[in-house]
Parts: structure tokens; C-alpha cells; sequence
């Protein structure tokens, strides 16, 4: 299925049913192809999610990668090889929110306490 097709059904699913969407929230990290030796350990990890998604070829290729707060080990390995690159894009249920690395990211890490 086509990435954006795929973003936008579940972007109008959450629009539809706030109930549920608003109770289980994911975080989905975009990231683009780039010069790193880092880029490439995050493309191994992120094929191995179930919710991996790609869009385009060559240098626009972008990767798409859905955590839910019992995926945080993943999801903090991946933001971790990625969060320096300026085309890292951080999404909070598809959507773009203010503040998402400081503040969601920040909660979901409390989910890696054991």
C-alpha cells in the first residue's frame, strides 16, 4: 500500500474514533536518506518494525518507522542514530506537534523504566 495513502487512512481513522486514538498515542520517526554511518544501522532496525513504511528512491527516500510505548527500547535505538539529521521528522498520531522531541519523547522514555 502506498505510504501517504496508508497516513492519510489513519489520520481520518483518528479523526473518526478520538476516543481510542487519543488513549493509544504513537510516535512515528520519518527520516531521509543521508551520509552517516548511523543511517544505516537505523534502516537495518527500522525494516525489522512492523510498522515500517517507505516513499521514494535515491536521495529522496524516506523511511517511516510507528512506535507504540511498548515498542520505547526500538523507538529510543532508532532516535538515537537519527536525531541529528535535519530531515528527521518526528509525528505524534500523524501529526506534526510542537515541541514533540522535548516533551513526548521525553515521556516516552519513562516507558524504558523497568
Amino acid at each position: 500500500m502506498d505510504t501517504k495513502k496508508t497516513i492519510q487512512e489513519e489520520k481520518l481513522w483518528n479523526i473518526l474514533n478520538p476516543k481510542k486514538s487519543n488513549r493509544d498515542f504513537k510516535i512515528t520517526i520519518r527520516f531521509q536518506k543521508h551520509l552517516s554511518k548511523n543511517y544505516e544501522k537505523a534502516i537495518t532496525i527500522a525494516k525489522k518494525n512492523k510498522y515500517f513504511m517507505d516513499q521514494g528512491k535515491g536521495d529522496f527516500y524516506k523511511v517511516f518507522v510507528s512506535f507504540y510505548p511498548e515498542d520505547v527500547e526500538e523507538l529510543y535505538q532508532i532516535f538515537e542514530l537519527v536525531k541529528n539529521q535535519e530531515t528527521t521528522k518526528i509525528y505524534l498520531n500523524n501529526k506534526l506537534i510542537p515541541y514533540i522531541q522535548d516533551l513526548w519523547l521525553f515521556l516516552m522514555w519513562f516507558y524504558k523504566i523497568k
